[in-house]
């Protein structure tokens, strides 16, 4: 039975191996370049980041770009190895002669299952082993990984987002029973869903800290942080949504406002924030919420086939 299922999926193992190797060679290759680049910059600037340039890694840009979309990996797994998995063997009946065979229908289905959560497993962790190997020296010098791509393209939570595509993808096979359909399906499945829980759930997993600074001065919110929000706010406590209307004492000779004067007007700035330190619980978080959807679909997808494949 393994080497069956070896010599039906054996074309996409070799393709994703040859894919891989050529990311880890790139990775490898700007990775090293990089970190001698970003120590070069520390030693020149006496071990701090302060007199770093921004544009320090502007000639990488075509890398950048390259791990940055890696966060369509669990994705592209979903589609090509979870929505065709069922979906392509009802739509051509290869299914029926699977079933008549001397291994029973449930361990066959089993197996398969199993196969594909497996290589997206394998594939989705070395991907994200190799991002986030080659993003700790970005990360040193922005210091933040909560935002957009860091965060969803590093350490475990992008392996949790691969096994959830292809659940996905194989329970949308099993539904639809055409490989075009579940394809769509999946593909706005996949985006509906993780869109709805980077965007309202994920802020919402650990109570931000909200930190008051008098309205010239800076909130020094600290490294790392992910900010919610940053508002100045009038002295009744309603956040500034419009011009503030200050006297003209407080305007300095280029029309810029007084910070100061804004302070002994009442206002004040309001800072809602992540701190770094919840960063791994966040991981933990959204990959516990994924593999659990996963676990969802992978019974709905065995349960299905076999009802209807009886």
């Amino acid at each position: 039975m393994t080497w069956v299922l070896w010599r039906q999926h054996r074309a996409q193992a070799v393709v994703a191996a040859v894919l891989l190797v050529l990311f880890a060679i790139a990775v490898a290759i700007t990775g090293v370049s990089m970190a001698n680049t970003y120590a070069s910059a520390t030693r020149a600037c006496g071990g701090s980041n302060l007199c770093i340039p921004g544009h320090l890694f502007n000639g990488d840009g075509a890398i950048i770009d390259l791990v940055h979309l890696t966060i369509a990996v669990p994705l592209v797994l979903g589609v090509f190895l979870g929505a065709t998995l069922i979906a392509r063997e009802t739509e051509h009946a290869t299914n029926v002669p699977a079933w008549t065979q001397s291994v029973t229908r449930r361990h066959w289905l089993y197996s398969k299952v199993a196969t594909a959560l497996g290589a997206a497993l394998v594939i989705s962790a070395a991907v994200s082993a190799l991002v986030t190997w080659w993003s700790s020296t970005t990360n040193s010098l922005n210091g933040d990984r909560f935002h957009g791509a860091q965060f969803d393209t590093q350490n475990i939570a992008p392996a949790a987002f691969a096994v959830f595509g292809v659940a996905l993808g194989m329970a949308m096979g099993a539904l639809f029973r055409r490989t075009l359909p579940a394809i769509a399906a999946t593909v706005l499945g996949y985006v509906a869903v993780r869109m709805v829980i980077g965007v309202y759930a994920r802020p919402n997993y650990l109570d931000a800290v909200t930190t008051t600074t008098a309205a010239g001065v800076d909130p020094n919110v600290p490294s790392g942080s992910w900010i919610l929000s940053q508002d100045i706010v009038e002295p009744n406590g309603q956040a500034v949504s419009g011009p503030i209307r200050v006297p003209d004492t407080c305007q300095g000779p280029t029309g810029k406002v007084n910070g100061n004067c804004l302070d002994q007007l009442g206002f004040r700035t309001v800072v809602t924030y992540h701190p770094a330190s919840q960063y791994w619980s966040f991981q933990w978080i959204e990959t516990g919420i994924f593999l659990a959807l996963a676990a969802g679909l992978v019974a709905l997808t065995i349960v299905w086939t076999l009802r209807h494949d009886a």
